[in-house]
């Protein structure tokens, strides 16, 4: 067995710079050796921040016989297309969220990389690894809430213009976010697919049923700065989902920043809230930990435990090493994504879609 996944990374820019890039030098069983980005100067400045060789080649990552899997971390309209690339030159492959901003490519990845007998999985489902997320999906299923009734979530953000053409650093000068072509849509897919997929993981429900409404008020781009979505989900339950990224008053990086914002569950016997590193529980049954009537504060702060990312590809290399199929395969990426598209043609059309869909 190897000691460490050598992995490549495809798109050099803004997430695996600030993020990805540092999770790597932290994780055990993972190290990058490679990269590539279109640009010349982002290549040349992630090479000097992390000593591994980059270019502008694709191929000296496609074709590198010492990398076992690519991290895909592009505008998502590329995510896809590079992927079933890297699978089909026998390359396992994560990529960043969204997986696709079509069904059809998501489906067609996900077939590339069984044909080519390599593994495939869609990061944000990293934020399974959350002690927060681990805690409350625990609790649920010893039945701190009940059946599950309803869930919400909700936040804003204040973007500035300049995120539009550069992300939050600046670093590389792009529009793909405001193509909806290029980026897949705006607020909801861009920043909340992460709570879209804890939601289903704490749960295990599906959703059924989505109806959205959605617009462009603020800002000059062809995606959505406000969305509002109801959910139905296969036991009934209900769900709501409000995201912005236009509101005054809000932080520009869009931490939430109030106890009325992120997400919650309410149960028939109980509610969880998630408040920053802490979960807010609230139970008329007895669980170890809670106290009946009562709201509990469990707190998880960052310096408890490792990031959920480092958990996440530390896992996915123990699944390549064991020959087994990750935690988060593909399909898990392709079932988020499916709930947000469908959102969107809600909104097109101002009538309720009805899930799974097959793509097109």
């Amino acid at each position: 067995m190897a000691d460490k996944l050598r992995v490549g990374l495809i798109g050099l820019g803004e997430i695996a710079y600030k993020s990805t890039g540092r999770v790597l030098q932290r994780t055990e069983k993972v190290e990058m050796i490679v990269g590539t980005d279109p640009v010349a100067g982002v290549a040349a400045s992630y090479e000097a921040e992390y000593d591994i060789p980059c270019s502008t080649s694709l191929e000296d990552v496609l074709t590198h016989a010492d990398v076992d899997a690519v991290i895909i971390s592009t505008p998502h309209h590329l995510h896809a297309p590079l992927g079933i690339q890297a699978a089909e030159a026998g390359k396992h492959v994560i990529v960043e969220k969204p997986m696709a901003t079509t069904l059809g490519d998501a489906d067609a990845l996900i077939a590339a990389c069984k044909r080519a007998g390599v593994l495939c999985s869609s990061k944000e489902c990293g934020v399974r690894y959350q002690p927060a997320t681990m805690k409350a999906k625990a609790l649920i299923e010893q039945g701190a809430v009940g059946n599950v009734m309803a869930t919400q979530v909700f936040g804003a953000a204040n973007k500035p213009a300049s995120y539009w053409t550069g992300g939050y650093s600046g670093r590389v000068q792009t529009t793909w976010r405001k193509s909806k072509v290029e980026s897949g849509g705006g607020i909801l897919i861009m920043n909340y697919i992460y709570d879209i997929d804890r939601l289903r993981y704490i749960t295990g429900l599906e959703v059924a049923r989505v109806f959205a409404e959605y617009d462009t008020y603020k800002t000059p781009v062809e995606v959505e700065d406000f969305i509002a979505l109801t959910l139905r989900y296969t036991n009934g339950a209900v769900g709501m989902f409000m995201a912005g990224s236009c509101a005054p008053g809000a932080a520009n990086s869009g931490v939430r920043g109030t106890r009325a914002a992120g997400n919650r569950i309410f149960g028939t016997h109980g509610q969880i809230v998630f408040e920053d590193n802490q979960l807010l529980v609230y139970t008329e049954n007895t669980v170890d930990g809670l106290t009946p009537g009562a709201w509990t504060e469990l707190g998880f702060p960052l310096s408890s435990g490792d990031d959920p990312y480092v958990t996440y590809f530390d896992r996915f290399a123990e699944a390549v090493f064991e020959g087994r199929d990750p935690d988060a395969p593909g399909e898990e990426g392709r079932r988020n994504l499916d709930v947000f598209l469908a959102a969107y043609d809600s909104g097109q059309t101002h009538a309720p879609v009805f899930l799974p869909r097959q793509s097109a």
